[in-house]
């Protein structure tokens, strides 16, 4: 059996007093368990012989053969089991498994030992079960188009755009956790747990609250017709910004040095300001391109005038900011100094620590009475 060393616990995690099995096979169940493992809790993932899919899936590291960075990402903190094929030594390694745990994280249709009555059971899906979509099939495209989202996306005179990666299952994950830490907040008063659910299709619907709003207030949808606020994106001479000038027009204008328009008829009310905004842009467009991205921002945000540079994600990685905040990290693991890079917290809680710091698992043999780190 390997485990990773003693953690430095003189500051203790906020969810290390919780065991946690994640069965769930994956993005929006393993990104649940990652935010618990993160904040503490003792996160085992449950995996068949062949290892969980996430290990197959794509992006994969360019330099080396360690395999999915996207199961890097999902299950780094965590330890794993492999779990035998044969019956009934799988069914006696679950019922360990889960006999110590506080939260068990699996998917619809996974069939389970019988919990303690303490446990928080995390049931994570596509579809809720007993709705109209509780048999389909889905990926991120699907989940995208149904909540209205791609309808609302791309230029009007083109087809919808679908948003690359997967965010809508990274929501269920995130929905899921919230979920666990409520059902953990009311066991502390009744002392029993429960079974809570997640699905990528609520969790993507709650995202997108404005449309639901907008149609239940007026019977409107919302479609990919021009934006009528004062948005607007420049090329500078090294890259791109994207300025929002609906609070401060004049202040816009001085941005780009251009008081002798603050003045102007066409642009000094706002409904006629509004109608002669591309003419405006116009200007702004060709003084920006003789000013570098920082000399607009700084003068925009000195001028109260919300702007920011479009970052690269190279730039990003190498921000001041990002550095500042610990958010790309290197873990390297004690067991055989294998070195991942990973993202650190996607919040804080004060006086706790990130504790997502191992690398993610190897795969365990599925002889092996231990957990693989």
């Amino acid at each position: 059996m390997s485990r990773p060393p003693l953690r430095d616990m003189s500051r203790p995690a906020a969810l290390g007093h919780l065991s946690v099995v994640d069965l769930s096979s994956g993005v929006a169940g393993q990104y649940c368990g990652k935010l618990m493992a993160g904040y503490g809790a003792d996160v085992t993932l449950a995996e068949p012989s062949g290892g969980t899919p996430t290990r197959r899936e794509p992006p994969f590291a360019a330099d080396d053969d360690t395999g999915s960075l996207l199961f890097r990402q999902l299950n780094q903190g965590k330890a794993s089991v492999t779990l035998p094929d044969e019956e009934p030594a799988r069914e006696s390694r679950l019922r360990a498994l889960v006999a110590r745990a506080d939260v068990v994280i699996r998917d619809a249709g996974t069939v389970l030992p019988p919990l303690a009555p303490t446990v928080v059971e995390c049931l994570v899906s596509d579809f809720p079960e007993n709705g109209p979509y509780g048999g389909w099939s889905a990926d991120e495209m699907v989940h995208q188009a149904l909540s209205g989202y791609m309808n609302a996306t791309g230029r009007s005179d083109r087809q919808p755009l679908y948003g690359v990666g997967r965010r809508a299952y990274y929501a269920c994950g995130t929905t899921a956790f919230v979920s666990v830490l409520a059902a953990l907040h009311e066991r502390r008063r009744s002392g029993r747990g429960q079974r809570v659910r997640a699905s990528v299709f609520e969790s993507m619907a709650a995202m997108g609250q404005n449309f639901v709003t907008q149609y239940s207030y007026n019977g409107t949808t919302e479609t990919r017709a021009r934006y009528t606020g004062l948005l607007a994106t420049l090329r500078c001479a090294d890259g791109y910004i994207v300025m929002f000038a609906i609070r401060d027009p004049a202040a816009v204008c001085r941005t780009f040095g251009a008081e002798e328009l603050v003045d102007d008829p066409r642009f000094d009310r706002p409904g006629s300001l509004i109608r002669n905004w591309d003419e405006l842009v116009k200007v702004f467009q060709e003084r920006a391109l003789r000013m570098t991205t920082e000399e607009v921002v700084t003068r925009a945000q000195e001028l109260r005038v919300s702007c920011e540079r479009v970052w690269t994600l190279e730039e990003l990685v190498a921000s001041d900011q990002w550095r500042d905040r610990g958010f790309v990290r290197s873990l390297r693991s004690s067991r055989d100094g294998r070195e991942e890079q990973a993202l650190g917290p996607v919040f804080r809680i004060s006086g706790s620590p990130y504790l997502a710091d191992m690398p993610s698992p190897g795969l365990a043999d599925p002889g092996s009475p231990g957990e693989d780190r």
